[in-house]
């Protein structure tokens, strides 16, 4: 079976073939927190700060708990930091370096985390379907097509929550729980276990919370 070749030469300039697909689901993460922020009447040039300062951490965070685990020596480490075009991703590192930032800012602006959370949680659904088809043209692998349609199917799911006015953080606990499962199908266990039982972890600290607050509401109702 055909497939792209990993890396395409424009005018001398080699460009990584993924890295494309990763910059297109940027794009629409970007389009998305843009749209549905603009709906919740948030700032649309903070939006995109918080959008550029957490992708940037998330990369820098994702290289320093990479190194952490591959380097043996102080020279190697700041390399591996340094040199993001070379291959070494951690997820776990990715997705703390990505939310901290959003909650300083959203404590910073005095914005709900959990609407935020919500916003970037459609986003990156979008994101990782299209990031999914780079997996198709480079691995010629289809299985990835079903990939595709699942993340689609999150992307729904989430615009779906936010259409009935669910309460702020149940679209984020969801797109938690749905990715480890997903990407536990998809990519197996193996090196990411940590980072799957973190994104359930983190999925049921966040509904319970809600929850607890949901309820506390309710019965505040109640006894008035």
């Amino acid at each position: 079976m055909l497939s792209l070749p990993s890396q395409l030469n424009f005018f001398n300039i080699t460009i990584n073939t993924f890295g494309i697909f990763i910059f297109l689901g940027f794009l629409f993460l970007a389009f998305i927190v843009w749209k549905e922020g603009k709906k919740d009447g948030f700032d649309e040039e903070r939006l995109f700060d918080i959008l550029l300062t957490a992708s940037f951490l998330s990369v820098l965070f994702s290289r320093v708990f990479y190194a952490f685990g591959n380097s043996i020596t102080a020279s190697a480490f700041f390399n591996q930091v340094i040199k993001i075009w070379t291959v070494g991703f951690d997820p776990l590192g990715a997705l703390i370096g990505f939310l901290l930032p959003v909650l300083i800012f959203s404590k910073l602006w005095k914005w709900s985390f959990y609407r935020i959370a919500d916003i970037f949680s459609m986003g990156f659904a979008l994101a990782f379907s299209i990031v999914t088809l780079g997996f198709v043209g480079l691995q010629a692998n289809f299985n990835f097509l079903f990939a595709f349609a699942c993340w689609i199917f999150v992307f729904a799911l989430l615009s779906k929550i936010r259409g009935n006015k669910f309460r702020s953080g149940y679209g984020f606990c969801l797109f938690l729980l749905l990715n480890a499962g997903l990407g536990w199908y998809f990519f197996g266990a193996g090196e990411y276990l940590i980072f799957y039982v973190s994104l359930v972890t983190l999925g049921f600290i966040v509904f319970l919370f809600r929850w607890r607050i949901a309820n506390v509401s309710t019965t505040s109702r109640f006894i008035k």
